[in-house]
């Protein structure tokens, strides 16, 4: 995130100093793109052209590495049966970190294949074997469009994970109560009070939905950053 931040201030300065050297009618328009940019990248912002047209040529494996990591946070909880409460919901908040950890890695790499492709040619970005090379649109608008609905599937992937695990937890809560019912009816005394297990089932659901928030959250925050990266890389050098 300090990263894509620095980037982000470094290009908002390239920004201002080649929007300087502009006609007034041309900083009135710049002003006017970045402000489009910026808020196609957003996540509330609904993209109305067909779903996936610009990402066709980026490559899968930023996507692919969280799509599996999806894949096999969706299977943990279903082979958690009997598993304890607590396993459950510390396994859902490390892969929810985790993913959302990926996610920014993923954007600062994209911002990376954005100014190499900008400076194709000028050697201004050393050869990265992290950076995407990839043939960006020339428009701003088309860039950014690009990068918010390949940061929509991605977010996608975290919120489904977090929507697993609570399942996981409610399942779960559903064998301790049967296992309760049972240990009833033999009168045990060693029975786990039902109202407990259900109070933790709330409070870790809460907590999860709380977690998927506030990843998704940081990864729109890093998403902003950017917009001068792709704005700056739109324009004539200064």
């Amino acid at each position: 995130m300090e990263e894509l931040e620095a980037l982000s201030n470094h290009y908002a300065l390239l920004f201002n100093r080649r929007k300087a050297k502009l006609s007034t009618e041309e900083k009135s328009a710049s002003d006017i793109k970045l402000k489009e940019v910026q808020q196609m990248l957003s996540l509330d912002t609904v993209i109305e052209s067909e779903k996936g047209k610009n990402i066709e040529n980026i490559s899968d494996n930023a996507l692919d590495e969280i799509k599996s990591f999806h894949s096999s946070s969706v299977y943990k909880y279903l082979i958690w049966t009997g598993g304890k409460l607590d396993s459950l919901y510390s396994e859902g908040v490390h892969r929810l970190s985790e993913m959302c950890c990926i996610a920014v890695s993923q954007l600062l790499i994209i911002g990376k294949s954005v100014i190499q492709y900008a400076n194709k040619g000028q050697n201004a970005v050393d050869d990265d074997e992290d950076i995407v090379k990839l043939d960006w649109p020339e428009d701003s608008i088309e860039k950014a469009k690009t990068i918010k609905m390949k940061t929509q599937l991605m977010t996608e992937y975290l919120e489904a994970v977090a929507v697993s695990f609570v399942t996981g937890i409610s399942d779960v809560a559903e064998t301790y109560a049967a296992a309760i019912k049972s240990a009833a009816t033999a009168d045990s005394n060693e029975v786990v009070p039902e109202k407990s297990v259900e109070g933790k089932v709330k409070l870790y659901s809460e907590d999860l939905n709380v977690n998927q928030t506030t990843a998704v959250g940081k990864i729109q925050d890093d998403l902003h950053f950017l917009a001068y990266v792709v704005l700056s890389n739109s324009m004539p050098a200064a």
